[in-house]
């Protein structure tokens, strides 16, 4: 849908002086400039290159990851998003980036995010039965002999999608929760990225066929980046973008957005709704608008995670990846 200029003139139920207020023709094209004007840089690079960009919808398949990502053309991608710029433009993402490098500074066999689960039953957490994984892709770890090679890998020149094609053994979210949505403050890295996922990899690691008579993982260096696509898909719904106007967003009241009026007037400005099937309209009627994947830079803090693995861990990697 292009929002089309408005030629009425508006008079808010607030004012209550008789003065009429402003009026000024937007469309979506303009909403880089307003992200100018609000000095979020990243969200208004991001959309300028959509905006540049010939037509272009993601396949869900490359958005689920199912296609690798340096198989896409440059004008898909998006590579150099500076990880240290999330921690410095949001105050939402530094305590949950810290919170997740505090559980894994120091472990020793037990970690729901690398290590043993203390429970009974599948004990290998998820993202050590991942780590498992890619040392077999590698052919580091044979599981049918239950044994691991001694090799030390150090990739602290690869980049995030060489880490993602590699030793990427886990993630968590930011903003992705219905409350997180609504109340997260809108900064740079909302309008950029709205919720999104930081994945996790081992870049220095190191793997051992004996350690105390286990074979053994050495984890020393971890790698932190985002994986972010950068589309106007709906599922379901029409999703809500926010009410804009030349001069920046803002975000409907409760009542608001339940209903979802066409514009919205504060302070004499007039924003209007701009939804995911905008830019889906927009797409159609220019032949531009292409979307694309965006990767981050990578940040790498040191760490010291050990985990042993015995028989019967190596015989439950099997079971639970139907090796067995």
């Amino acid at each position: 849908m292009r929002i089309e200029p408005v030629h009425s003139r508006l008079t808010p139920a607030s004012q209550t002086d008789g003065k009429e207020a402003a009026i000024e023709n937007f469309k979506i094209s303009d909403i880089p400039a307003a992200m100018d004007h609000m000095q979020w840089t990243q969200s208004a690079r991001l959309m300028r290159k959509w905006f540049a960009a010939p037509a272009h919808e993601m396949p869900k398949a490359v958005k689920l990851g199912d296609i690798r990502a340096n198989t896409l053309p440059p004008a898909q991608l998006l590579t150099d998003l500076p990880f240290d710029w999330l921690l410095s433009a949001s105050n939402r993402v530094r305590p949950i980036v810290e919170e997740h490098v505090a559980q894994l500074t120091s472990v020793t066999e037990f970690s729901p995010l690398v290590g043993r689960l203390k429970t009974p039953l599948d004990q290998l957490s998820k993202g050590l039965m991942m780590l498992m994984t890619r040392l077999r892709r590698l052919g580091l770890l044979d599981p049918q002999k239950r044994t691991l090679k001694n090799y030390y890998l150090d990739l602290g020149d690869y980049n995030a999608m060489q880490l993602e094609d590699t030793i990427q053994f886990n993630l968590f979210k930011v903003g992705s929760t219905t409350w997180e949505k609504a109340t997260d403050t809108l900064d740079d890295v909302y309008g950029a990225l709205g919720s999104f996922i930081i994945k996790i990899a081992a870049t220095k690691l190191r793997a051992m066929a004996s350690d105390y008579g286990y074979a053994a993982i050495k984890i020393e260096e971890i790698g932190l980046y985002v994986r972010d696509t950068y589309d106007f898909l709906n599922v379901g719904k029409d999703q809500l973008l926010g009410y804009w106007s030349k001069r920046g967003v803002i975000r409907p009241s409760p009542i608001d957005y339940f209903a979802e009026p066409s514009c919205i007037d504060t302070n004499d400005v007039r924003h209007f709704k701009v939804t995911n099937g905008s830019f889906n309209s927009y797409r159609k009627k220019y032949n531009k608008g292409g979307d694309f994947l965006v990767f981050s830079t990578i940040k790498r803090y040191p760490v010291s995670i050990i985990v042993h693995l015995s028989i019967t861990d190596f015989d439950e990697y099997r079971a639970r990846t139907g090796l067995a």
